[in-house]
């Protein structure tokens, strides 16, 4: 197969000389548009076709997935599961996310109002439960581990598992009791996991309701909850039909699950994460290419930068604390984990004071990060300010999150651990794979296809733009080239390298043409 298709390019490459054109994937992209062959356009993804990516499922597969919906299996894990529908859960996620992965809820122990609050609340961490459905080996297990992961362009999504299974049965979907694999944590003094009170790993059932990051932040603004007569606010009406309790309870839940954050924040800060260089956030890039027929060439282009507040922090705390359990859990009984580790250089004080606070600073924080590393053995990561950490958070998402799934519910269940503990890196299609081969070959064929399907978009974005004028920020010099520098487009969350004839200096603020911009990406 492989020399078939390495004959096939070289065989088109000869056609384009043979015609005086360019041996280029875009020269060949532009003829077959040119042509009218069917089904490709100006912006036909070529790596998809390149990498032979399926973006649909076989029919054998979807009616795999609707028989599950229709007729779940029996559930292995019947007598652990944990009745939790009593806790409001809360799945904080953008509006347009259909695999809802977590929900996260705050258990009220005590009303001592004497005693320290964080000795008076649990922090749950509710995570979907696909493993509940989906069996080692079955057809669908076989072709989400050779996806290794959903996969997120501007264009759409490609999910891992059916959306009619993603979406449905495997999400926590809101005003339904759902299955979970919960993780409840007590906090210490300084907001690190209490030693003294072991997390709870267990499956569960759950009933969650559904806010978006931008409602949450509202929610937490007291300044959105009234208006200027007195009386509530529309932030409380675009939320009430979402909930089943009233807005005081969903606030001071959120406010809860805010102090913890907070509490969790300061500790990994304490530890040396890479927030404690900066505590500023760059933001990411998200790009959305929608067709329309009254866009130019048919599609609109939307290009913001998702900048970080009170809800995101909320959930990626929430969510390190949950995997830094996982991972307590693993080294504590001695099970094969994909444990997660990364180093960071040294950086003294005056090179922090020397750096402009904000996006230069964070740059500098991620120039001091060392490449991860991945063991069965537990790894402290000095980035996140962790001791030990996994990733199990996103079951529906990445297959090695599932991976970690069957390893711990196996093992609350007493059996034999489906993956082995060496690093090799098996045969993916093989059951026995390990952790660790899946855990590194999960993401390889989506970090080729995110980052340059989003700049695609980026230079497509700037170009329409034309001489409009976009602000960039120098984020450093390049330690390696003269004259190179990295800069960031704060409205898009972008970060290109450019090289200059004239010296800049970090923080500096350019405007440049549009156009111009667009030939740098």
């Amino acid at each position: 197969e492989e020399k078939a298709a390495s004959d096939a390019i070289t065989c088109a490459k000869q056609f384009l000389q043979n015609i005086g054109r360019r041996a280029t994937p875009e020269m060949a992209r532009t003829m077959l548009v040119s042509l009218g062959v069917n089904g490709w356009n100006k912006h036909t993804n070529m790596d998809l076709i390149r990498l032979k990516i399926p973006t649909a499922f076989d029919q054998y597969l979807e009616d795999a997935a609707t028989e599950i919906a229709m007729n779940p299996p029996p559930d292995l894990d019947e007598d652990l599961r944990m009745d939790l529908t009593h806790l409001p859960a809360f799945a904080i996620d953008d509006a347009s996310t259909k695999e809802i992965d977590d929900a996260l809820s705050v258990e009220i122990l005590s009303t001592d109002d004497d005693g320290p609050i964080h000795s008076r609340l649990r922090l749950w961490v509710h995570i979907a439960d696909p493993s509940r459905y989906i069996s080692l080996g079955s057809p669908l297990d076989k072709e989400a581990r050779r996806r290794g992961t959903s996969i997120y362009l501007p264009t759409g999504t490609i999910s891992m598992f059916p959306m009619s299974l993603a979406s449905g049965i495997l999400s926590l979907n809101p005003g339904e009791v759902t299955c979970a694999l919960s993780v409840g944590m007590m906090l210490d003094d300084s907001g690190g996991i209490d030693e003294a009170t072991p997390p709870i790993i267990t499956p569960s059932l759950v009933k969650t309701t559904r806010l978006t990051y931008d409602q949450v932040d509202l929610l937490l603004d007291p300044f959105c909850m009234v208006d200027n007569e007195g009386g509530s606010s529309g932030v409380c009406e675009s939320v009430e039909n979402a909930i089943d309790m009233s807005i005081e309870t969903a606030v001071e839940s959120l406010r809860q699950l805010q102090y913890i954050s907070e509490q969790r924040l300061q500790w990994r800060m304490d530890g040396g994460s890479s927030e404690s260089i900066s505590s500023y956030e760059l933001p990411d890039m998200t790009v959305k290419a929608t067709q329309s027929a009254d866009a130019i060439d048919g599609w609109e282009i939307d290009i913001y930068a998702k900048n970080v507040f009170a809800a995101n922090r909320i959930v990626t705390e929430c969510a390190l604390a949950a995997n830094e359990a996982m991972a307590l859990y693993g080294m504590t009984h001695g099970i094969p984990l994909p444990f997660r580790g990364q180093e960071m250089d040294e950086v003294s004080d005056d090179e922090i004071n020397m750096t402009p606070a904000g996006p230069c600073r964070s740059w500098l924080a991620i120039q001091k990060s060392r490449p991860s590393q991945i063991s069965t053995n537990p790894l402290p990561h000095a980035g996140l300010g962790l001791d030990m950490y996994v990733q199990g958070s996103s079951p529906v998402r990445r297959y090695a999150d599932l991976a970690l799934h069957h390893q711990i519910k196996s093992h609350l269940r007493g059996e034999k651990l489906p993956f082995p503990a060496n690093d090799s890196d098996d045969d993916l299609g093989d059951t026995a794979a390990t952790v660790i081969g899946i855990a590194r070959k999960a993401a390889l064929v989506a970090r080729q296809l995110e980052r340059p399907a989003n700049d695609y978009w980026l230079k497509e974005f700037l170009q329409r733009k034309g001489t409009e004028t976009t602000q960039v920020v120098v984020l450093s010099g390049d330690r390696w080239k003269d004259n190179v520098y990295k800069l960031f487009i704060p409205n898009f969350g972008a970060i290109f390298s450019y090289t200059s004839t004239t010296s800049l200096a970090n923080g500096q603020q350019i405007d440049m043409q549009s156009r111009t911009l667009s030939e740098l990406i």
